[in-house]
């Protein structure tokens, strides 16, 4: 019986510890152990930017300027029934007016893969942005969503 309330427990700490963390640009907070599946640093759920606050390391990006987003599936929350999908977004820096510059669908690769996107930058008004991405799982077994976001500034 022991044995069966630790791999339950085992099985549950797997489902809820890690995610999607952003490589390029480098997203908000630090990278500490992201090529291991389940880094903590890569589970975020609290929208937009899962609760990291502004960085200092700001991009800065031309309107109409062609960029390659580079992510990692930390941890796979692939479900055949209702696959996922990872959204590449641009928003205010508080979340609002998000639009979606692309996305890619989960098809079930394996944990610590890598995803590449070339977006480009839309001709929005100069300011302060987040370029923000989601891994939508559509797992009932996981959070609905997990977030990065890098702090951009378009000329």
């Amino acid at each position: 019986m022991f044995t069966l309330k630790v791999a339950v427990f085992v099985a549950i700490v797997a489902v809820c510890s890690a995610h999607l963390c952003m490589l390029s640009p480098a997203q908000r907070g630090s990278l500490m152990g992201f090529n291991k599946a389940g880094a903590n640093d890569c589970f975020l759920v609290k929208s937009p930017c899962g609760g990291r606050p502004k960085s200092d390391n700001v991009i800065t990006l031309r309107s109409m300027q062609n960029l390659t987003v580079v992510i990692q599936k930390n941890l796979d929350h692939w479900a055949k029934a209702t696959p996922g999908q990872f959204k590449f977004n641009i928003a205010q820096p508080d979340g609002s007016g998000i639009q979606t510059l692309g996305m890619i669908p989960d098809m079930g690769e394996p944990s610590l893969t890598l995803y590449a996107l070339n977006v480009t930058i839309p001709s929005s008004s100069a300011g302060n942005y987040i370029l923000q991405t989601e891994y939508v799982t559509k797992n009932a077994q996981a959070p609905p969503v997990f977030y990065q976001c890098a702090d951009i500034m378009i000329m």
